[in-house]
């Protein structure tokens, strides 16, 4: 499906239920393949988009109260305790900056950004993502730009557009959803990488305890991302959990690092 102008009334898909992709065949093979927007500008989406002006919520009553498993209000910020075998222990800060055009498309999404103050390294990673909540429950990211001390390294697109998380919790457990997405690596030095990466997302349970620097959260949901290899077969070191508490967001991530949240300001819309 494609999302045009902000204007339009998003059909809704009902919570979780199937919603088919648009666009044309993807590209196969090593090469890259043709830039991953369509001939107006836009993206496909698995699924139908909640105005991203709005702040996110699927439902008209959340406009008073932030209740999604992943908030897009604009201000919000969250900061996060990595543990991470290589680079030790440091902090990572999110904040939502906003809706804004996803460079090089005609559409609108929610820009986020991330830092990560590396203290073994001394390296400074930045993120801008820009992403969407559907009404299906589902959140997607559009475009991924990577900033390392300072420069650009790469930008990253997706056809369709990739889950990033969930917005809203399935009605029964487990749930699964399966990515199956043309990839395009543009890299600032030059040059581009196609690949054809598949994930698998399963939310395992509901109303789970978890307990964070940040507080101990008893309403979690946990959700399991598995990385397929060519084969099909889930590549073990590449699986992560993740525990996301309504209105709160991701609360903690484990699998290929540790990753806690301390401390969060989730605003309004």
């Amino acid at each position: 499906m494609k999302f045009r102008k902000l204007a339009v009334l998003f059909a809704a898909c009902g919570a979780f239920a199937a919603c088919g992709g648009g666009g044309g065949s993807l590209p196969t093979g090593n090469d890259p393949g043709t830039p991953t927007t369509n001939p107006d500008g836009t993206v496909d989406l698995p699924g139908n988009a909640v105005d991203p002006g709005t702040g996110g919520g699927t439902k008209p009553d959340q406009q008073a109260e932030v209740t999604t498993l992943w908030p897009l209000t604009t201000g919000s910020t969250w900061t996060y305790r990595i543990t991470d075998d290589v680079e030790g222990v440091f902090d990572k800060v999110v904040t939502v900056q906003g809706p804004e055009t996803v460079p090089g498309t005609t559409m609108t999404a929610v820009k986020v950004h991330s830092r990560q103050d590396r203290t073994k390294s001394g390296t400074v990673y930045e993120e801008n993502s820009w992403q969407l909540e559907l009404t299906n429950g589902l959140v997607v990211r559009l475009r991924e730009e990577d900033v390392t001390d300072g420069l650009a390294t790469k930008a990253t697109t997706w056809s369709p557009a990739m889950m990033k998380s969930l917005a809203a919790t399935p009605a029964s457990v487990p749930w699964e959803h399966q990515d199956n997405v043309r990839e395009l690596i543009t890299y600032a030095a030059g040059g581009t990488e196609g690949k054809d990466p598949k994930y698998v997302w399963k939310v395992l349970e509901k109303d789970v305890t978890v307990t964070t620097p940040a507080g101990t959260f008893t309403n979690a949901i946990k959700v399991q991302r598995d990385k397929l290899n060519k084969s099909g077969e889930v590549k073990e070191e590449k699986q992560r959990l993740y525990w996301l508490v309504p209105g709160v967001g991701k609360v903690r991530e484990d699998g290929e690092r540790l990753e806690e949240l301390v401390s969060y300001d989730v605003k309004k819309p």
